[in-house]
C-alpha cells in the first residue's frame, strides 16, 4: 500500500492527521480492487471518511513505525491536539447529502477529556494519563496526572495535557445525541 506521510518539517497539527488519514489514494500494483463493472482488477482510488461519529471519539496517533520484521521505532512527532473545540464536521461523509450524519442539531465539536501518554521505546515503556471529570452537560475545569497509583491534581493542565508523548486522546461529544 501507498503510505500517506506528513512533513515532518512543518508543525503536526490534529487536524493534518485528519486530512492526510483521509486524502484520496491510488491502489499500488499489489492492492488492486476488483470492479463489478468491468470485471477486472484496477488500480481504484480509495478515499476514508468518516460516515458516523460518537458520543466518545477515540484517537490513537501512530507513535511506532514498523521499517522492516526486524527495526522498529518509536515515532516522537510532536502533534498539537485541541484541547476544546476539535471539528469533526469536515471528516465526515458528503456533507451535501440529505443522508450526512453531521446535522444542524447534531454537531460535530468535540472537548478533550482524556489523553493517554508513552514514555520510553517500542517493547517497553511507561504509561501515564491525563483526565478530567465530564457528565452529559458539563466538564470538570481541573485536570489529574494519574501514573501508577499516585493521582495529583494539575489545574487548568494547560502545561501538560498537550504533549509530545500522547498516544491515545479520548474527546467527548460536545452536544450528545
Amino acid at each position: 500500500a501507498i503510505e500517506k506521510s506528513i512533513d515532518v518539517q512543518k508543525q503536526v497539527t490534529l487536524e493534518n492527521c485528519f486530512e492526510t488519514f483521509t486524502r484520496p489514494e491510488r491502489l499500488d500494483e499489489n492492492n488492486k480492487w476488483y470492479c463489478n463493472q468491468c470485471k477486472e482488477h484496477v488500480r481504484a482510488e480509495k478515499t476514508m471518511k468518516l460516515w458516523r461519529l460518537p458520543n466518545v471519539l477515540v484517537v490513537h496517533l501512530k507513535r511506532f513505525e514498523f521499517k522492516d520484521a526486524t527495526r522498529r521505532q518509536k515515532l516522537g512527532t510532536f502533534v498539537d491536539y485541541p484541547i476544546n473545540g476539535l471539528d469533526m464536521s469536515r471528516h465526515c461523509g458528503d456533507q451535501k447529502s440529505t443522508e450526512s450524519f453531521v446535522k444542524d442539531d447534531n454537531e460535530a465539536i468535540y472537548d478533550l477529556f482524556a489523553v493517554v501518554n508513552h514514555y520510553g521505546r517500542l517493547g517497553f515503556g511507561h504509561y501515564t494519563a491525563f483526565a478530567r471529570a465530564w457528565d452529559e452537560e458539563s466538564f470538570c475545569t481541573d485536570w489529574s496526572k494519574f501514573d501508577d497509583s499516585n493521582v495529583q491534581n494539575i489545574g487548568d493542565g494547560k502545561d501538560f495535557v498537550v504533549n509530545s508523548e500522547a498516544y491515545v486522546l479520548l474527546y467527548r461529544r460536545r452536544k450528545f445525541n
